[in-house]
């Protein structure tokens, strides 16, 4: 795991080329990277090239980079881990590739030599990397299958710029910081700035299963070069439960296989529950040396996993570190980790996740396995059954009642006690939308309007949004933005179900811009990497052809993976009440002294980057109704924190 970035100057600019911005490049990624840092610049094709070492995979200089090939015709920089590399570089060979060392990266330069860009085809991991073929002048930017790594890039004053974090982009002398209000707007809503867009002006990020082309025209181009609904998959329909329940565990126990590859020690952020626990239970099957991590907070019993955790150490015989948080330890993380996040994650496992990296660090541990992609793919939130339950009455209503007769029900409804969250479905029920937009919403369109201030939104056309995602209108409307994933699946796959919706849906949006970039951003700020067996592109796709009726049955959520989980863990594990990898941001909003203080503070300043297009008197409100126990607005005042923290001097 590594950190990556670079320039090309596209054509004449008054910005001349040059070396000097080299040094900021990978000084700000520092910490991504301390096993070592390389440059590459060639003057003649305006390119330059910078990489930053975290050595997982053979450990010698022979793993620097950048990369070349021996005919010093490919250069690549890469971030990430490709798990099948052994079985291609065999491949490899006995098509006449010869290697010097034994990395994973110079078998992508091998199989790009060997298959072009479609070599991507062939890589089984996670990974973003820059290619340049100095044959063809081509410049590809590339990001893996589920996004589970990130690439963030620019197209400004002449030149294409890229980086693993945004903070390196701004060391380069033609980006300025400017806040992008309309990224912002979105942001409420889903917790995260949606892919394409960042926080900031002129700096986006490559969605997941993307690749950015700059030719030999400097011309640029945007491809997606995976879609999971237009995969063929083998998922036999007619198999019986039994028959689905082992090839399940075969592909389970491949991918752990797969992620164990390392040179350097391997450890697992267990919970206690069902998906960390089974990581764990895997692992165990091929290794005696396990570390496991858990973390808790003093002063939430509600999400206390604890005891679990000590179960599963026991059980399996791990090395157990255990960490307790205090409300002050999680305000001081918070401080620190805002640096790393480069853009407001209204997720509060953040906290939690940013100081078990640390402690999982300080052990002496490198790699570390998380659960990340269970959910999703095996129906494991109850949210996800609430809207199965109200699904098939919400299509009816749409295509059967007269918009004529739903207005007088919402107007009607405005004048009772609805909470917001019904508000909203109401609303978007009344308007005709679609019935699940995330299954982690924070501030509806209902809402927004009270707490945005409307003369700030100026919604207008982005033309390199427009080349990735075309028809995409990025007006005022942020549900606008799921929907045009919606529309593309059913477009691809008219018969998909309605899971099979939610999955693509949170696949697009929530689990690579905010679950995933959580992930990555608060382990790589300890130079920790880390893996997620649960998204290995074989098990995603086997999980998404699976008939609906296997991922929720008999009212048990993720009822598959839990047979499968029968007599590798105990049972009293795997059928407990799910409790969620979080932190206590409604208590500490309600009745803490670090958090609570520190928002009212925030909403009293001025100067703050955000605080011009929010109304503070009704976030005022809504604090106040919050603490007093009127209402529960932890997720949303977790995500109006972490905005307003990230203003801070803007």
């Amino acid at each position: 795991m590594c950190g990556l970035a670079g320039y090309r100057r596209l054509a004449e600019s008054s910005m001349p080329f040059s070396k000097h911005p080299l040094e900021g490049l990978h000084t700000a990624m520092n910490h991504r990277g301390p096993n070592g840092h390389g440059v590459w610049l060639c003057e003649n094709a305006q390119i330059a090239l910078v990489h930053r070492r975290l050595s997982i995979v053979d450990l010698s200089d022979a793993g620097y980079q950048p990369m070349m090939d021996k005919e010093k015709t490919v250069v690549l920089v890469f971030n990430g881990e490709i798990y099948n590399y052994q079985t291609l570089r065999i491949q490899l060979r006995e098509l006449g590739h010869t290697f010097i060392s034994s990395t994973d990266t110079e078998v992508v330069i091998a199989a790009y030599k060997q298959w072009g860009i479609r070599c991507l085809d062939y890589f089984e991991g996670m990974f973003a990397f820059a290619l340049f073929d100095q044959r063809t002048q081509d410049l590809y930017l590339v990001r893996d299958r589920l996004g589970i790594k990130p690439l963030y890039f620019s197209v400004h004053n002449q030149y294409l710029s890229f980086a693993s974090e945004i903070k390196a982009l701004w060391q380069l002398p033609w980006i300025s910081k400017a806040i992008n209000y309309q990224a912002a707007y979105h942001y409420l809503t889903y917790l995260a700035t949606p892919a394409p867009m960042t926080m900031y002006e002129d700096i986006y990020k490559l969605p997941a299963g993307f690749y950015l082309h700059c030719d030999s025209r400097q011309l640029i181009a945007f491809h997606r070069w995976y879609d999971v609904a237009a995969v063929s998959n083998d998922c036999n329909s007619l198999a019986s439960e039994q028959e689905h329940i082992n090839t399940l565990r075969g592909l389970l126990r491949a991918s752990i296989t797969k992620h164990m590859r390392s040179d350097v020690p391997v450890g697992v952020f267990l919970s206690g529950g069902l998906d960390s626990s089974l990581t764990v239970a895997l692992m165990a099957e091929y290794t005696d040396t396990i570390n496991t991590f858990n973390v808790s907070f003093d002063d939430a019993p509600e999400l206390q996993e604890r005891d679990w955790a000590r179960l599963i150490a026991r059980t399996f015989n791990t090395k157990h570190h255990e960490l307790i948080l205090s409300e002050k330890d999680a305000f001081d993380a918070f401080e620190q980790l805002r640096y790393y996040q480069d853009e407001p994650l209204a997720d509060t496992v953040c906290v939690p996740l940013f100081a078990v990296a640390r402690a999982a660090r300080e052990s002496g541990v490198t790699v570390v396995q998380i659960g990340e992609g269970a959910d999703e793919l095996f129906c494991g939130y109850t949210s996800y059954v609430d809207y199965m339950k109200v699904q098939r009455w919400w299509n009816l209503s749409q295509r059967y009642m007269p918009s004529l007769l739903k207005k007088p029900v919402w107007h009607a409804a405005r004048f009772t006690t609805l909470t917001d969250t019904k508000r909203e479905l109401l609303h978007n029920w009344m308007r005709g939308s679609q019935l699940f937009f995330g299954s982690a919403l924070g501030f509806g369109p209902c809402k927004k309007k009270d707490i945005w201030r409307a003369d700030t939104l100026v919604s207008k056309a982005d033309p390199i949004i427009a080349l990735m995602y075309p028809g995409l209108a990025l007006m005022g409307d942020s549900y606008d933005i799921i929907d045009y994933h919606r529309r593309h699946l059913y477009a691809t796959k008219p018969d998909a179900d309605f899971l099979q919706e939610i999955m693509y849906l949170e696949m697009c949006n929530r689990l690579p811009e905010l679950l995933l970039m959580r992930a990555d951003k608060m382990t790589m700020a300890f130079s920790l990497e880390a893996r997620v067996p649960f998204l290995d592109h074989h098990l995603v796709e086997y999980a998404f052809a699976m008939p609906q009726g296997l991922k929720y049955a008999q009212g048990i959520t993720k009822y598959i993976l839990k047979k499968a989980s029968e007599g590798i863990l105990p049972y009293d594990v795997i059928y407990r009440k799910k409790m969620g990898f979080a932190a206590p941001a409604t208590r500490w909003f309600r009745s803490g002294g670090y958090f609570q203080t520190q928002l009212q503070d925030l909403l009293n300043s001025s100067g703050n980057a955000y605080g011009q297009v929010l109304n503070k008197a009704v976030l005022h409100d809504i604090l106040n109704s919050h603490h007093t126990a009127r209402a529960n607005y932890g997720p949303q005042l977790w995500a109006i924190q972490n905005l307003l923290s990230h203003g801070v001097g803007q």
